[in-house]
């Protein structure tokens, strides 16, 4: 396969698995892990998620500095897939939930994307034959505008 520029990037918070397409053919190039649902636990930190105050009848849940955390590690992860993504013209980005449209948001608001062709689509998951499958068949039936 020769240096590729279109690449289908299946995403979702847990993991990004980058599929490259040349001339018909199809080969995974990357997994990237997303360390968002490895479910850290504080120290001091109870099943029910919440810290221990010197005021035992009273517990903080610290759910602003969780959420915050939470935000952070998704933001590494999308700048991340970001770098990846810069050395192709052509990007089909699918997957379920929200990253890829968080994703495709990010693309748009910087400069260096101006010039890729970014295609965003629905899918569920699917086994890697399925993935190497929906990669194709996009490229193959669309060409960009």
């Amino acid at each position: 396969m020769e240096r590729t520029t279109q690449l289908g990037l299946w995403v979702d918070y847990g993991q990004a698995i980058l599929i490259g397409y040349a001339e018909g053919e199809v080969r995974e190039f990357d997994r990237i892990t997303s360390s968002l649902g490895k479910g850290r636990r504080e120290e001091g930190e109870g099943n029910d998620s919440t810290r221990f105050t010197p005021n035992h009848e009273h517990a903080s849940n610290n759910e602003y500095r969780k959420h915050q955390t939470e935000q952070q590690v998704i933001s590494e992860y999308l700048k991340q897939l970001e770098q990846e993504l810069l050395r192709y013209k052509e990007v089909l980005i699918f997957g379920p939930g929200t990253a890829k449209e968080q994703l495709r948001n990010r693309l748009k608001d910087n400069k260096a994307f101006r010039s890729t062709w970014v295609a965003v689509e629905n899918a569920d998951k699917m086994t890697q034959n399925q993935l190497m499958a929906f990669v194709r068949d996009f490229f193959r039936k669309n060409e960009p505008v």
